[in-house]
């Protein structure tokens, strides 16, 4: 069993309080201070929006190093981005440098080197990272190469369109375009690694799923049936691709190549099926800090109770089952709200503790985000409470006639804000949320309108702009030429510029010179030119002349 230290939890010499005040923080919630100096042994975190969790959490390694229960390279922080990371981990190191200079903890002496200092460093990373470390670490126990190569995901797509090029089995019933087959693969295996199961599993449970749909009685009166039959269309066409993944899954196999979802479950096999290897990360990491834990999938799951589910680890998993935005890859809020079973003790269930005092709304806004939440509450839950002092703040509710109305007001609001009467930046910034991206180009022109300087979060912005959309159709159309949406774009735009009399003249000489043989001495290119200048010189194009 792995030990903490040697000295005992009754050692603990600075609460949470005085560590804040000694280094000229605000002192902590009650609710904070309890996840700060939990013992060792899982405990979840259920923490709401603006709660404060990534400053508890770097207060908790704070608290832990300062009191001697654990040396910084024995904590690991795991999170879904290196931006968050990046924030956790240089927060941890401030604070680090804080307690150094407020003499409550010595850092290990340089041996004048210049090498690294043991026990100086924790290891903050993502989940993805940290499973390749583990697969690299650890391959050759499951007769994996070590040196396998990493696919991006235009990688593992060529190779899903190779492994469907190639496929010569039964695909009678199939109606989906290769395109779109290939689309399923690359889903359906990534869905499966994230679910550590393999096509033979999932291939029985549809099995057995069709058999039973297929023996429904028939319904009362007409159509009664139209929705089983609907579904049972569906999955016929999933278990015809499902032969193909599994091709897909050998190729990679054969390339020695992993996709990221593949390196989570092979790392979720190696933890769940060889005990040393927990024992070893157990060894090297006696704290363990889990954050946004609702968008962890279970693969995920597998792999860290397989790792650290040890009462000697104070394993903290942060998260809010009404944050999880991951459920496109295999994630699950249930992942949080199964923790304490998950990861039970001789004495029950593992501990769960609240941070519920939102730091960064005032009185109404979370009265009306507890409103709008109510229907997603689930157990551990509890409704988010205003910070002492919060101001009693304010929500309008406009509704306008038209999308352009609304961009309007919109803009004249951030306006009325963003400067005061008498022409001067105010200093403050507004965030606008829209439903659709096809939103975005209607705010964005009435924002700039409005003098107004705008930001768009992410590639939504760069993607509505014409120049790019006109580059993105033309790549679609050369990656899939079955992509008619994306052809006609090009075809009717500022590009080519073919009105509806012109698309359809250009539709049936496709389909002529489709059906028509080149004989002797006729190529189908001259012919193409030729016949295309002849038609442009019919309808007086002096370009053709």
């Amino acid at each position: 069993m792995t030990e903490i230290l040697d000295r005992p939890p009754t050692s603990v010499r600075h609460s949470a309080r005085d560590i804040a005040v000694a280094l000229e923080l605000p002192p902590p919630t009650p609710e904070q201070a309890a996840v700060i100096e939990a013992g060792p042994g899982p405990l979840l975190v259920v923490a709401g929006a603006g709660s404060g969790k990534t400053e508890t959490m770097a207060a908790r390694v704070v608290w832990l190093v300062a009191n001697d229960l654990v040396t910084p390279d024995q904590v690991l922080g795991l999170t879904f981005t290196r931006k968050a990371a990046a924030e956790l981990s240089a927060r941890i190191g401030k604070r680090l440098r804080g307690l150094e200079r407020a003499g409550l903890w010595t850092p290990p002496a340089d041996d004048g080197t210049g090498a690294e200092v043991l026990g100086g460093t924790p290891t903050v990373s993502t989940y993805h990272s940290y499973a390749g470390r583990l697969v690299r670490e650890h391959a050759l126990r499951v007769g994996i190469e070590p040196e396998f190569r990493v696919l991006t995901e235009a990688g593992a797509w060529q190779l899903a369109a190779e492994s469907v090029s190639r496929w010569d089995g039964p695909m009678d019933g199939m109606t989906r375009s290769e395109g779109n087959i290939i689309d399923a693969v690359m889903s359906l295996a990534g869905e499966m690694a994230e679910h550590v199961r393999t096509p033979a599993e999932v291939m029985a449970h549809l099995d057995e799923v069709l058999a039973r749909l297929e023996g429904l009685p028939d319904g009362d009166g007409r159509g009664s049936l139209t929705p089983a039959k609907d579904v049972l269309g569906v999955l016929r066409e999933r278990r015809l691709v499902l032969p193909v993944v599994e091709a897909f899954l050998e190729l990679k196999r054969s390339r020695e190549s992993l996709d990221f979802a593949d390196q989570i479950a092979l790392a979720a096999r190696l933890a769940s099926t060889m005990p040393q290897v927990g024992q070893i990360e157990r060894d090297r990491f006696t704290a363990v800090l889990l954050d946004e834990f609702q968008d962890t999938s279970e693969a995920q799951l597998t792999l860290l109770r397989s790792l650290f589910h040890d009462p000697a680890v104070a394993l903290t998993a942060v998260g809010d089952p009404n944050q999880s935005i991951y459920g496109w890859r295999g994630a699950s809020a249930t992942t949080l709200l199964r923790f304490p079973s998950e990861f039970a003790g001789p004495q029950g269930p593992a501990d769960v503790l609240p941070l519920s005092t939102s730091w960064r709304n005032d009185e109404l806004i979370l009265a009306a985000a507890n409103v709008t939440a109510a229907p997603l509450a689930t157990a551990h839950v509890q409704p988010l409470t205003a910070r002492p002092g919060a101001g009693p703040g304010t929500v309008t509710i406009d509704r306008l006639e038209s999308a352009e109305a609304e961009a309007a007001h919109v803009a004249a609001w951030v306006a009325a804000r963003w400067r005061s009467p008498s022409g001067r930046r105010t200093g403050r910034s507004a965030a606008v949320l829209c439903r659709r991206r096809s939103s975005f180009p209607l705010v964005i022109e009435a924002l700039r309108a409005a003098d107004l300087p705008v930001e768009v979060v992410g590639l939504g912005g760069l993607l509505v702009t014409p120049e790019v959309s006109d580059l993105v159709a033309a790549l679609w159309v050369v990656q899939d030429p079955t992509r008619g949406d994306q052809l006609m774009r090009l075809l009717s735009g500022p590009v080519v510029r073919l009105g509806a009399a012109d698309l359809a003249g250009l539709w049936a000489w496709a389909r002529e010179l489709h059906d028509r043989p080149a004989g002797p001495g006729r190529h189908g290119a001259d012919l193409h030119e030729g016949e295309l200048a002849t038609r442009a010189r019919a309808r007086g194009d002096p370009a053709a002349s």
